[in-house]
Formats: C-alpha cells, structure tokens, sequence
C-alpha cells in the first residue's frame, strides 16, 4: 500500500494514464467486429498482413483507396501478437487513446495546476462516444494522437527552445499524414494559424523552421505514398487524395451532410457527459485566456476545429475529434473555476440537460430496438440506459449535501459505469442478432464453397478470417456449379427477384446498423 502510494505521489499522470487505457481496453475482445469502418479496416490489416502486400490495401481482394497505412500496420502489429480477431485490431487504438491521454493531463497539470488537469482527465475518460471511438479498429484514434503530439510539441519548443521537441512535432505531423492524409497537417496548421493570431506572434513564424519541417514530414510519409502510387498504378493516388479527400470536403458523402451547427452538436454528443457545458466552457476560456498559453492554444484547436469541420460538406461524428483532448482542458479549467467559486447553479442546469438528453436517450433506444426486425426482443436493453437520467436526477437531488468536486466525480462515474455495460454486456448481446451470426453456421466450414453476388455486409471476411470471390453477372451464377452457397445484401429488386426464381433462400438477416439485408440462398436441390 505504501509502495502504491509513493508510486501516486512520484508518477501521478502515468499512473492515470494507465487507468485511461484500462477504461479504453475494457471488453473490446467481448464482441466481434460489425460495424463498416471497423470491419473494412481490420480486414484490409488482415489481407495485408497475408499478403505481405504493404503498398497494396485490398478490402475482399479489391484495392482500397480509403484511408492510408498506419493504422493497418499496428492492426497487423496486433494480429501477430494477439491472433486476428477483435482484440488484435482494437488494441493499438487503446495504446494510442492512453497516450494522448497522458500528453494532455501532463500539459495541462504543468501549466494550469493538478485540478484542472484532473478535470481534463475525468472528461476525456468519461466521454462515452469519444472513449467508444477508442475501442474501435479505426484509423482516428491513431491520427487523435498524431494531431495531439505535435500540437503539444510546438508548444513545448515555444516554451523550452529544445529543438528536440521541434523535429518531434515535425515527425508527429508525418505520422498524421500516414494515419489519415493531409487533414493532420490542415489541423495543426489552423489551430497554429489562430493561436498566432491571438498571442500576436507571427513574427516568430521562421522560428519553427517550416521548411526543414515540411522536409521531416514528407521523408516519414512521402515514399509509402510514393511506393502505393506505383503498386497500384495510381489508383490509390486518384482514390484517396481525390475522392476520399477532396471531394469529402466540397461534396456530401453517403448521406451524411447538413447545416453547420450539425458538426457542434456532433461535439457536444461526443464529449457528453460534459459537453453539455461545452459553450460555456469556450466562452470562459476566451474572456481568461490571458492566464495561460496553454489555455489560449487549446482554444484555438477548438475553434479551429469546430470552424473547419462546419463548412465540409460531409459531417461524421469521428472527424473533429483530433481536438478532443484540447477540448477537455476547456472543460477541465471550466470545472476548475466553477469548483472554486462554488456555482452551483450552472452545474445544477447541465444536469438537467443531462436527464433531458438520458431520458430522450432510453425511448430513442427502445424505439428503435423495438421496430428493428432482429432486435425487437432485445428492446429491454434500451432500460440499461436509465442509469444515465437516474443517476443524474439522483446527483441535483444530493447536491448541496456534497461538493461540486464530488458532484463531477460522480457524474463522470455513472457515465463511465454505462460505458463498461455497454462494451461488456449491451454489444454482445445485439451482436447475437447480427448477419454474421445467424450465416456463419451454414457456410463457416472450408469444405463450403461461398460466393458473393454483387456485395455483402462487410463483416464477414475479417470475421470468418476469408475473402470471397464476387460475381457480378446472374448468367455467371448460372453457368458455375462450383459454390455451394451465394451471399449478397444487394437492394436491387430485379436482382432479388431473379434469384428467389432460380436459387432456394435459407437465411434472411437485417443489418444491425446500416440500411441492407443479408440473404444466403442455395442451389435448389
């Protein structure tokens, strides 16, 4: 006990840092992979792992121009250690969530003291979505840790004149450029941008020598891409910078656009259960920003952030969250103070906001479990969610029998409590229900031949650890005798209808989260 104690006192942040990994880790091997992104990612790792095609990402066998390589490496890194499966893919995602979780509390500890640096912390591990997106096999936690560093780097050479912390800035924006592109650059700079322009120090711009930079940047990530352009014939090139960057950008993609104010709420929902006082927090941090630089740059990533992802054209919850972390310390100094002037008011309306949004949260859930046509008797499970507005009501009702540092305590607990039923017990249970689930049985033995007519849910190659040979053409379906089973989720009703007349239907499953059914049919005997 007095070694634990002494280990507390000596290396507090490292030791909270290893509880956020621990919060982050918790029961991501507890539930397989479903959801698109993390299957087309964790299975792009795994073909590229078996190929030993490094320069070459397939998805099924067919080169994917999506996303760059960092995470498929430490996603492999992960299989070879772990064996391919759901832990393998996730684990990295945790490592690197853990580690920017150190580099904000150990910056924020230093510069506004261990308060709002334990505020910080306690956001940043209880803000389900953002903790949720480090459990996923995703390229985002990789470039939420690449932004983090540099960021936090630059600062660290503005304030220390060690050009270590340079080059390291400079290799941190390298290694963005290979987890995600050119928006780890475009980040960093604006939030740069603004920050210069709120301390008045553009005159020190030459310091930061950009050019030897640039130069750092491009030698860590230019020969993969270089090397990718020439393996796939420039098909990576068009696809990702074009495509997948670009055109995200100026053009809406796979429905998912809006009004600007969408990518403010995607925060605030991602940063809950705090980011309902999220505006006030900014707001705070602007009037008070003379006190710190640290606070005035964690403004500017905000704002900067916010601004940029507001005027693209596609809007995800995944894509402003590289300022989280800086968001945190926001919200972390807007406890400290709140704390140490005793508003008990403004933190008694948050959670009221907070039992408004957990109580629309359960009937939300519960609907649509309920007219979900695989998950109606699973729609109990949206009752799970009750500890959030319970817990919430349960807290203003005791309010002034305690203090506000036990009030964010306890609120950050419930939420997090809700995080653990949620990975350890709610996934797994809609999982039962998934397409992978109820097909597997039939087809899941290598003397089944399966092919795949036009598409199919993604999950099933990193989950069956197998790709599947695709046919396009119903004659070809005709004229090959060699599968026992055909697998599709197309929406084509022609499609549909030709392949009820000639093949016999044996399995039927809705998607858990996308909009398409899985159907195996089987030659009629």
């Amino acid at each position: 006990m007095i070694q634990i104690a002494s280990l507390l006192r000596k290396y507090p942040w490292l030791i909270f840092s290893l509880i956020a990994f621990v919060v982050f880790i918790q029961f991501n091997w507890s539930y397989p992979i479903n959801i698109l992104d993390e299957a087309k990612n964790s299975e792009a790792a795994r073909e590229m792992l078996e190929t030993g095609r490094w320069f070459y990402p397939t998805f099924n066998d067919v080169i994917r121009t999506d996303k760059p390589p960092l995470h498929y490496f430490f996603m492999a890194l992960g299989y070879l250690v772990f064996g391919v499966g759901p832990f393998g893919a996730r684990f990295f995602s945790a490592v690197f969530g853990a580690l920017t979780f150190y580099l904000i509390v150990k910056q924020t500890a230093k510069e506004l003291g261990d308060k709002t640096a334990i505020y910080a912390g306690l956001t940043f591990v209880s803000s389900l979505l953002f903790a949720h997106e480090l459990h996923m096999a995703v390229p985002d936690p990789y470039l939420i840790f690449s932004v983090t560093w540099a960021i936090v780097s630059f600062y660290r050479f503005e304030n220390e004149f060690s050009k270590i912390h340079l080059w390291t800035a400079y290799i941190a924006i390298g290694l963005g450029l290979l987890a995600k592109g050119p928006i780890a650059a475009v980040i960093v700079l604006l939030s740069a941008a603004l920050y210069f322009t709120l301390t008045h120090r553009w005159s020190k711009l030459f310091t930061y020598k950009p050019f030897t930079g640039v130069f750092i940047s491009l030698a860590i990530a230019a020969p993969w891409y270089y090397l990718a352009h020439i393996a796939t014939e420039g098909i990576f090139t068009e696809g990702f910078f074009l495509d997948h960057n670009l055109n995200r950008f100026s053009d809406q993609k796979e429905g998912h656009g809006g009004p600007w104010i969408i990518t403010l709420l995607l925060i605030i929902a991602g940063l809950l259960p705090f980011g309902v006082w999220l505006i006030s927090a900014l707001i705070k941090a602007f009037r008070l920003r003379q006190r710190s630089n640290w606070l005035t740059l964690c403004f500017s990533v905000s704002i900067a952030v916010l601004s940029f992802f507001s005027f693209s054209s596609t809007k995800l919850p995944n894509y402003p969250m590289p300022a989280f972390g800086f968001m945190t310390v926001i919200l972390g100094f807007y406890f400290s103070e709140l704390v140490s002037n005793q508003n008990f008011k403004a933190f008694k309306i948050g959670l009221w906001v907070l039992t408004l949004l957990g109580t629309v949260l359960v009937a939300g859930a519960y609907f649509g479990l309920a007219t979900h046509s695989s998950l109606f008797l699973h729609k109990n499970l949206a009752f799970f969610i009750l500890i959030l507005p319970i817990s919430s009501v349960l807290i203003i009702l005791t309010l002034k029998a305690r203090s506000l540092h036990q009030s964010l305590i306890l609120t950050a607990f419930s939420w997090m409590i809700f995080g653990s039923f949620l990975w350890g017990y709610l996934f797994g249970q809609i999982s039962l229900e998934s397409p992978v689930a109820k097909v597997a049985p039939h087809i899941n033995r290598s003397s089944i031949q399966t092919v795949v007519y036009q598409r199919m849910d993604p999950a099933f190659p990193i989950q069956l650890k197998q790709t599947f040979k695709t046919i396009y053409q119903r004659e070809a379906l005709l004229s090959d005798d060699s599968f026992d089973y055909i697998l599709t989720n197309t929406k084509n009703n022609e499609d549909l209808q030709w392949l009820e007349t000639h093949f016999e239907k044996v399995v039927e499953a809705p998607a858990l989260f996308e909009d398409h059914i899985t159907r195996l049919y089987q030659p009629i005997k």
